[in-house]
């Protein structure tokens, strides 16, 4: 039994399946609102202003998928071999591929490592990228969607190594409408509002 499945209550472990692990899932996607609220059964993420991304690493191999189901591995090759060196050796997770311009999450920017298709030209380019990942779908042959989201992302924090390109998405508890203030003061794109107990959908 790998350690992690022993910090999960009964519950919680029956909503784990061992299965194999897949080469490609559909992402669950955003809705626009303009609703502003606080709940404490709510998490709160700062919206990045990037490529979606999709990792699937099954032992050596690590594939990089936008969100169309395109490989992204010549394109961003540096995060692929950050990936690679993982002490996890099989897992799915879900991500946001972002540049910055100061402190801000530039799209404009990271439109120069779009056009890059060769992995050495890329290496080269004066436009630094970091995959910031939010959701853990698989782990060690189990599938996690069925978990809530609080839980799958302890998982995540606890099964990868988070050092530059990879970056942990730190979330805000509860207070929606404060957190929604800040990201304005700072300029954000937003903020993305998660059911705290919710389930992995792929819609």
């Amino acid at each position: 039994m790998s350690d992690w499945l022993e910090t999960l209550g009964d519950d919680e472990r029956q909503l784990v399946e061992k299965e194999q692990q897949p080469e490609w899932t559909t992402p669950m996607l955003a809705t626009l609102t303009h609703e502003h609220f606080s709940d404490p059964e709510w998490l709160f993420e700062r919206k990045l202003d990037g490529e979606r991304a999709l990792v699937f690493k099954n032992g050596d191999k690590v594939d990089l998928f936008t969100r169309n189901h395109k490989s992204i591995n010549d394109t961003y090759p540096e995060l692929v071999e950050a990936l690679a060196h993982q002490s996890a050796k099989r897992f799915v997770a879900d991500g946001e591929i972002v540049a910055f311009e100061g402190d801000v999450t530039s799209f404009s920017r990271l439109q120069s490592r779009l056009q890059i298709k060769d992995p050495d030209e890329a290496r080269e380019s004066s436009v630094a990228v970091y995959f910031y990942l939010f959701d853990l779908l698989h782990l060690d042959g189990y599938a996690l969607e069925a978990l809530p989201l609080r839980r799958r992302k302890a998982l995540l924090r606890d099964a990868l190594d988070f050092a530059d390109p990879i970056r942990f998405t730190a979330h805000r508890n509860e207070a929606g409408e404060a957190f929604l203030k800040e990201a304005c003061e700072k300029g954000w794109e937003g903020l993305i509002a998660k059911r705290a107990d919710a389930p992995y959908r792929h819609s």
